[in-house]
């Protein structure tokens, strides 16, 4: 046995450009992957970060009745926030803050066009202990609680030819279907990573939402910020049983996990199967094309073998180990370049819409500007294995077609 894992390394190296061609494929069909797979990693963490630092936060609040139709916007199924449900709410571990929120339809007119736009009253102190809009003015600052101002995104205000000290009308419809307007001054103009904050969103005092659409001191939902992601869910199930325990049956609580976020984790499964299954199929297709070829050209030799009294396992064995070796190679040379390729990824990221000019909104991800990779060791170690085991599979078939042949017709290439 030794002796023929010496001849299999052997050949190896009396090979070197067929070895070397063939382990270069592999690695690049490696490194490919470990960089598309940072690449999606990167995506979806970003995505995870941006709609949880300006949108969703880690845990909302809501009327059950009014979550299963949250998209549409009524001003039914709101609920009142009390002293018993904040002490609930504050008393999760972890917790930081929680900002109660009034989300609404409106239109926003400028005087000449009008535009549909989502509105939210908010509470500015509670508002900016859940959420990361303060650092992301452009123009201007937060509203002044108690004056009629506004805040909206910058590509939004560019849209409607709106600037700082401007002042908007927004069409509203109240709890009575009533037709009203709120008119108030532009305090400031953010822009962040949430393509959604920056287009679609106008955010008022609370009071002044609530007043103007006559639904007294009702909330749509309390968005809750928390110190550990991971707990969301666990956190949720407990805060609701403390709610119904507290006699808000009606309440339900929705970690961030279960909001438009997870359909980003369903997508980076999927793709990285199908990018795996193309990779798999690569390699299979060079290692049979590798060990066919052996096989053609080394007819005498493995008719030699046989000669000798080398059973049909051994020579399998002798170009079996030869794959597996090109398989190592090439997964060792495809690591190498995938580390080079992600740290140059994470150090300097990719401006899609600078170098491709894709927007990547345009596809259902909340990123704008550069992505940046990650670093993810499992899939480094997950990708090799598979590398080595495909190999190793493809191997098989091909080199038991080449020990099969009879040693005579072989020596004499018949």
């Amino acid at each position: 046995m030794l002796f023929l894992t010496r001849l299999a390394f052997k050949n190896l190296a009396r090979h070197k450009n067929r070895t070397l061609i063939t382990s270069i494929i592999i690695a690049f069909a490696i490194f490919f992957y470990i960089l598309m797979d940072s690449l999606v990693g990167g995506m979806t963490e970003m995505s995870y970060s941006t709609l949880i630092n300006y949108e969703i936060g880690h845990l909302q609040v809501a009327d059950r009745q009014y979550w299963a139709e949250e998209e549409k916007l009524k001003l039914e199924n709101l609920f009142t926030v009390d002293e018993q449900m904040m002490k609930s709410i504050q008393s999760i571990p972890g917790y930081i803050g929680s900002s109660p929120e009034l989300a609404f339809s409106a239109r926003l007119n400028n005087g000449s066009d009008e535009l549909p736009v989502i509105g939210k009253g908010v509470r500015l102190e509670d508002f900016q202990t859940v959420f990361a809009l303060a650092d992301q003015f452009v123009e201007g600052s937060f509203f002044t609680p108690g004056e009629e101002q506004a805040v909206l995104g910058k590509r939004l205000a560019e849209l409607m030819e709106l600037e700082v000290g401007d002042y908007l009308i927004l069409v509203v419809k109240d709890k009575n279907e009533t037709f009203n307007t709120i008119e108030a001054q532009i305090s400031g103009l953010a822009h962040t990573s949430n393509p959604n904050v920056n287009q679609n969103i106008v955010y008022l005092p609370l009071d002044l939402a609530q007043q103007t659409l006559n639904v007294g001191e009702q909330v749509s939902k309390v968005v809750i910020r928390m110190e550990k992601a991971h707990t969301a869910s666990r956190v949720a199930a407990e805060l609701e049983k403390k709610l119904s325990a507290g006699g808000d049956a009606r309440l339900g609580v929705y970690p961030w996990n279960e909001l438009e976020a997870v359909s980003f984790v369903e997508a980076q499964k999927i793709e990285n199967q199908v990018i795996l299954a193309i990779i798999l199929s690569i390699a299979a297709i060079a290692i049979i094309n590798t060990v066919i070829l052996a096989a053609l050209e080394r007819r005498e030799e493995i008719g030699m073998m046989k000669a000798m009294g080398l059973r049909n396992s051994e020579v399998v064995y002798v170009f079996v180990l030869e794959s597996t070796g090109i398989g190592v190679l090439g997964g060792i040379i495809g690591v190498l370049m995938g580390v080079g390729g992600v740290w140059l990824m994470n150090t300097y990221g990719i401006d899609f819409e600078r170098l491709y000019g894709m927007d990547l909104a345009s596809f259902g991800m909340p990123v704008i500007g550069k992505v940046y990779g990650v670093w993810n060791p499992f899939s480094f170690a997950k990708v090799v294995a598979f590398g080595i085991i495909v190999s190793f599979i493809s191997s098989v078939f091909p080199a038991y077609w080449a020990a099969d042949k009879d040693p005579v017709q072989t020596i004499y290439h018949r």
